[in-house]
């Protein structure tokens, strides 16, 4: 039988009020309850081995040690955008990064951020020799987007006709059309895209981005009926990342600058 002194009664009674601290915290905030989820979109956020990397997925797993949330990277889901999207979309306590800020999503849910700037623009061969220099030019070609992403949001927004776009479920079916021919361009973060290619052998010489549609911020977006003080809570902890510098070094790491 062990023995208790006074100094491991204490020692106990200190660790247990610690714990019911931070428990009690993650009560009030909410946080604890909070279900994050990503996609592949490297180098944003991706699969990597057995476990979640990216610039933004460094920042969350930052934001969840200050935010004493009690997450990690490991709570992430990782699930096709798609899910995520609409998940978020119509489930209170879910959440999904990395999500463009647009005005057509502003008052579907609320916001943490930014991350890091994107740009999203068409990327073809460059042997198409394809010329755009106005919206109107993308009703002559066939694009590729990824059901629901910004992509396809953007080029509907501009009036493109639906039968000149091409949905898919996934980032690897586009970037598997485009190389192969199937698709003229596709409408999806030129970043991404660009890493996309080059992952899967293609020369990136042999591509480029032939028409910007927008440049914007990525966040993470929460369901709409989030509470105040969660979001509160994580813009907090987003923001002293900033402050104190951890962000620039995180972009720093993938080559980006802020």
């Amino acid at each position: 039988m062990r023995f208790l002194t006074r100094r491991s009664v204490v020692a106990g009674m200190a660790a247990f009020t610690s714990l019911t601290l931070i428990r009690s915290s993650h009560a009030r905030t909410g946080l604890g309850s909070l279900k994050v989820m990503t996609e592949e979109y490297p180098p944003y956020n991706y699969k990597d081995g057995a476990g979640l990397s990216g610039i933004s997925v460094e920042i969350m797993d930052e934001m969840f040690k200050r935010a004493a949330s009690g997450h990690n990277r490991e709570d992430i889901a990782l699930l096709p955008w798609a899910r995520g999207y609409n998940l978020t979309l119509q489930r209170p306590g879910h959440a999904l990064f990395s999500t463009t800020r647009t005005p057509d999503r502003e008052d579907l849910f609320k916001w943490v951020g930014p991350f890091v700037p994107t740009v999203v623009g068409l990327t073809a061969k460059k042997s198409r020799h394809l010329e755009i220099k106005t919206v109107h030019d993308l009703a002559d070609i066939r694009i590729g987007v990824v059901k629901d992403d910004v992509g396809q949001l953007l080029l509907r927004a501009q009036g493109v006709p639906d039968d000149r776009i091409e949905t898919v479920l996934s980032n690897e079916q586009n970037f598997r059309k485009l190389m192969a021919g199937r698709v003229d361009a596709i409408s999806y973060e030129t970043k991404v895209t660009r890493w996309g290619l080059q992952m899967r052998g293609a020369d990136l010489e042999n591509y480029e981005t032939v028409y910007e549609l927008d440049r914007g911020e990525l966040f993470l977006a929460l369901h709409y009926q989030t509470s105040d003080k969660i979001v509160e809570t994580l813009q907090s902890a987003f923001d002293t990342i900033v402050a104190d510098g951890t962000h620039e070094k995180i972009l720093k790491q993938y080559g980006i600058t802020s």
